[in-house]
């Protein structure tokens, strides 16, 4: 029951997020008096799954529409007193976007125009106190993608320790079950345990944990050593953890406390506002938990490990999030 609450909440938070995207778009277009123009540049397919999920929302959760219209209209509002003017030209870059510069800026869930300049927006909506997901990728390319001053043979190691730490998970899973490991979860499924994460009991998902951590610890080696052997690189590299893969972009957060109806908090940031700290990153002591965690500025930076879905593969997941310490 709880993982189909899991499973429930993420799929409403997707929606959420998609619907928000569109309805700021759409106010921004509106204050223009382009809504014409901005309905033109929506893909067909787009706009179907637009419509499902305002039905979805409409059926299961109706309270979420008004909330959304209005906090999407406390984000433009607050969009147009940083930059001094009304964007123009508003387009939604999602799974379906056409624009060629989507691929060049993955952040960007919107492109807007100020004046002549074309500015792309990242936009989060947010839970108040929670940490924001800025960046999500594949464990075994981690650091040949966002550290590629470090020796591909860094990365190649590093691989081989997960492969040798996913057997020594798998060997202890199976003896506390009084199981024989195989070299696979063929078995572990046969007899009828999950392959879920949050399906486990307590003493199975200590085991678990401790598997990531010790891949956590490896990782948090291994970023202070970049750190030390080339701290401008290493500084270089954290921008793009943190949502800024390219300095023109433009963050914006919307903290909400739904549904309690209280007042949202919307918080933007630059490159800029953060380039000033990158040099002075600190790097957290290890703490035996699955993520390596640094202080930038006001700025607090979580680099975790997770399972893709199932834990049952090799298949791991690198989770990037920020939160501003307030």
């Amino acid at each position: 029951m709880a993982q189909d609450q899991t499973k429930k909440e993420a799929l409403f938070n997707e929606v959420k997020g998609s619907l928000f995207e569109y309805l700021v778009a759409k106010e921004i277009a509106r204050l223009g008096n382009e809504e014409l123009q901005f309905q033109q540049t929506l893909d067909r397919n787009y706009l179907h799954v637009l419509s499902q999920q305002d039905r979805m929302v409409r059926q299961f959760y109706p309270e979420m529409l008004p909330f959304l219209n209005q906090v999407s209209k406390n984000t433009v509002t607050r969009m147009v007193e940083y930059l001094g003017k009304l964007p123009k030209n508003p387009k939604v870059m999602g799974k379906f976007s056409n624009s060629a510069i989507h691929d060049e800026i993955h952040e960007a869930d919107l492109l807007v125009n100020i004046e002549e300049v074309l500015l792309p927006v990242s936009l989060k909506l947010n839970k108040k106190h929670a940490y924001v997901n800025t960046k999500s990728g594949g464990i075994k390319s981690f650091f040949l993608q966002y550290f590629p001053f470090l020796e591909t043979s860094i990365q190649e190691r590093f691989n081989q320790l997960v492969d040798l730490e996913f057997g020594r998970m798998a060997v202890e899973l199976h003896a506390l079950h009084d199981l024989d490991y195989l070299g696979n979860f063929g078995l572990w499924v046969q007899k009828g345990f999950s392959e879920l994460p949050g399906e486990l009991d307590q003493d199975s998902r200590n085991i678990l944990k401790a598997y990531y951590a010790r891949i956590a610890q490896e990782m948090h080696s291994i970023l202070s050593n970049a750190q030390k052997q080339n701290p401008e690189g290493f500084a270089a590299s954290l921008a793009p953890l943190m949502g800024f893969g390219k300095s023109e972009i433009l963050q914006v957060i919307c903290f909400h406390e739904f549904p309690s109806g209280e007042s949202p908090e919307i918080d933007l940031h630059t490159y800029s506002d953060l380039q000033k700290y990158l040099s002075e990153a600190k790097i957290g002591e290890f703490n035996s938990i699955a993520s390596v965690e640094l202080d930038i500025g006001p700025w607090s930076l979580h680099i975790r490990v997770k399972p893709m879905n199932k834990f049952t593969t090799t298949a791991i997941k690198i989770n990037c999030s920020i939160k501003v310490r307030k």
